[in-house]
């Protein structure tokens, strides 16, 4: 038995979503050609599928679970049966039991070698999904959210008034972005950056209203040619990596590209985990890019280079864009040297 044909017959619902690069819902059909080693994972990061996996009883909001599940992929990026046929007999063990609420104690799953613990911003954002989509209230922290946001588009100085605001609250309204647009249109590009960076984590998960975006991209110009904007400049890239419009989006990493904040750190990796398929679009940036995450850490060792790339290489979609820069026989020196680090990795792993 599959874990889809597990799911289908019990007696509540089930939603799977993927939680790696990005917070969305997994189409069921997809995810049953996934688990018949039909289809390659369509989502991978770091060769695994990041899932999260809930589960409610009918009528019974206290009695529902959400599980998050590590799986290992092979190389063509499709399922390991063994991983899939051990949650399946965990599973079928504890069908006696009633489900319980999501906890670290009370998990069934807990000692899942394939489970894993997200951090608290995934979980926010997952959370408020969830309870979004089933039209059920916000937490407590979402009244405060959004009161922020109003009296912001009121007054703009009220926006240095978000210390107290919760990452949950957040997440309730970016999950809510259409009752809240013309209040975010006019907050966002004025928001202190720190608060600005955790509204971003939040929505880089929804889709992005162009009209929305056209006020976050007027900021990001902006930000780019002033000093000491990191944090907000990779706020902009969360948000603007997640709007539909392929023309902005290209012309926001062209204008990055070409700033001082090209070779930041939280940048590249917001770009790298995010809207590396981008560069499809526009490959004579494509060497820019490498050479920057191999001069991440000062070129030393190559770490970061080592891991994004890898990563980078298992997706089929951008692999040969990649393969043919880091062979290009007129490539800079210190890719060469960076892409040597890679295949010594591999060899050593």
């Amino acid at each position: 038995m599959d874990l889809s044909q597990y799911l289908s017959e019990l007696d509540g619902q089930y939603r799977l979503y993927d939680v790696g690069r990005r917070i969305r819902k997994l189409d069921k059909q997809q995810f049953k050609q996934f688990e018949a080693q039909q289809s390659p994972y369509p989502f991978p990061y770091l060769q695994h599928a990041w899932l999260a996996l809930y589960v409610s009883q009918p009528n019974q909001p206290a009695n529902e679970t959400l599980w998050f599940l590590k799986w290992p992929l092979d190389e063509q990026g499709k399922i390991i049966p063994y991983v899939r046929d051990d949650l399946v007999a965990r599973l079928m063990r504890l069908s006696e039991q009633p489900l319980k609420v999501d906890s670290e104690i009370d998990d069934p799953l807990k000692d899942n070698p394939f489970a894993f613990n997200p951090d608290d911003t995934r979980r926010a954002n997952l959370h408020a999904m969830i309870n979004s989509r089933l039209r059920r209230s916000g937490s407590q922290f979402y009244e405060p959210a959004s009161n922020y946001l109003k009296q912001g588009t009121l007054n703009a100085s009220s926006l240095e008034n978000w210390k107290e605001l919760g990452m949950q609250g957040i997440a309730d309204v970016a999950s809510r972005i259409d009752q809240h647009l013309v209040s975010l249109k006019a907050c966002l590009p004025n928001m202190p950056k720190e608060v600005y960076l955790a509204f971003s984590q939040c929505l880089e998960h929804q889709s992005i209203p162009h009209e929305l975006a056209l006020a976050v991209w007027q900021r990001f110009e902006q930000d780019l040619k002033h000093d000491d904007r990191a944090v907000a400049v990779e706020a902009g890239m969360r948000i603007l990596g997640a709007c539909f419009s392929d023309e902005l989006r290209i012309q926001a990493w062209q204008a990055w590209f070409n700033s001082d904040y090209a070779m930041d750190m939280g940048c590249l990796l917001a770009f790298s985990t995010r809207n590396y398929d981008d560069l499809a679009f526009m490959p004579q940036s494509i060497e820019t890019y490498l050479v920057n995450l191999a001069n991440l850490n000062g070129g030393d060792h190559f770490e970061a280079f080592i891991k994004i790339v890898s990563d980078l290489l298992f997706l089929p979609g951008i692999r040969n864009l990649l393969l043919n820069a880091l062979r290009n026989e007129n490539r800079p020196e210190i890719l060469g040297h960076a892409m040597q680090a890679l295949l010594t990795s591999k060899q050593q792993s």
